[in-house]
């Protein structure tokens, strides 16, 4: 079992939600709309970098295009261990939530 930071299982549910792949400015997009938080394209391609040495996402270039002055886009893809890992943490974290409910880690007042 292989259980993922949140930081990697957000970026992995990303790639998923855009059908298993997607470029970075598409990723950071779909990561936006998902968590309503803004992330750097720097940390972004990092943790792509770091999920691609674990296994869990491959990158591979596109075909290049005029609007980007011919460079090509690199184009990162869920494998199949990382859906299996991602799989793990849910399986996991639904473990861990099950019986659990609101009343029980609702803060209590300070009076």
């Amino acid at each position: 079992m292989k259980i993922l930071t949140l930081n990697e299982e957000t970026i992995l549910i990303a790639l998923c939600r855009l059908g298993g792949e997607g470029h970075g400015p598409l990723v950071r997009e779909k990561l936006s709309e998902l968590t309503g938080k803004s992330i750097v394209y720097g940390t972004l391609y990092n943790s792509l970098e770091y999920l691609i040495r674990k296994g869990y996402v491959e990158s591979q270039r596109g075909d290049p295009t005029p609007a980007r002055g011919g460079k090509a886009k690199s184009i990162y893809r869920i494998t199949s261990e990382g859906r299996q890992a991602l799989l793990d943490t849910k399986n996991l974290r639904d473990q861990l939530w099950r019986g659990l409910n609101d009343a029980d880690i609702k803060p209590e007042k300070i009076s």
